[in-house]
């Protein structure tokens, strides 16, 4: 590639298309140069060091993914917590690794990222809280969403990782009725009852953020 070429915006682009095909942990600068047929030392007058780098991707997703306008649209707090989760999760798919950067303060919270949350922090207003804790409650729901999503993307996170074969859970051959070890006394009621309500990720998005919804509720009646 070309000095022209290469710029800030193509490096980033580049380095998003390398994390989302091999994992965080392959992500250098030889890569992703080498990707795009460039010198290492060439990347740096462009991007100081890997931070600024993972910092530009995470903020480059966030833009990549906004929420859609609300103007016009009538919706609801609890519309806008469930339009955060689907886009979101569909986020967390086709990024995985974003899981790890928006958990790193130097990396999250950039310019687009501040946009999705004053989206968000605008439904939660409509209950009348003020705007730190409207704030509060967008970062449980993003918090929520993402242990959601880590368990569902987790497989792909260990890419080249070595590891034994895939293996039920404990708690899958609990509730299968094939359970490995003697059932703790508090669980027992789950033998052979199936895990649809439990282990799909989908159902358990759903289930714990229609409970966060309600708390939040309760919490801004009081």
């Amino acid at each position: 590639m070309t000095e022209a070429k290469l710029t800030r915006a193509a490096i980033v682009d580049a380095a998003i298309t390398l994390a989302d095909e091999s994992g965080i942990d392959a992500l250098s600068m030889r890569r992703i140069a080498d990707s795009m047929g460039a010198g290492a030392m060439s990347l740096y007058r462009h991007v100081p060091n890997k931070d600024a780098l993972l910092a530009a991707m995470t903020d480059e997703v966030s833009r990549r993914n906004p929420y859609p306008s609300a103007e016009g649209q009538n919706w609801t707090w609890r519309d806008r917590v469930r339009i955060a989760a689907e886009v979101d999760w569909r986020l967390y798919r086709e990024h995985p690794w974003v899981l790890f950067t928006f958990a790193v303060p130097r990396y999250n919270f950039g310019e687009n990222s501040l946009l999705v949350l004053n989206w968000l922090v605008e439904g939660f207003n409509e209950l009348g809280v003020t705007t730190r804790e409207a704030t509060r409650m967008s970062l449980s729901v993003w918090s929520y969403i993402a242990g959601v999503a880590l368990q569902h993307v987790s497989a792909r996170l260990l890419i080249g990782r070595d590891s034994e074969p895939e293996e039920s859970s404990g708690l899958t051959a609990l509730l299968e009725g094939e359970p490995r070890w003697p059932a703790p006394p508090a669980l027992i009621e789950l033998h052979g009852t199936g895990g649809d309500d439990l282990l799909d990720p989908q159902a358990l998005l759903d289930s714990g953020l229609s409970a966060l919804c309600d708390g939040f509720e309760s919490r801004a009646r009081r």
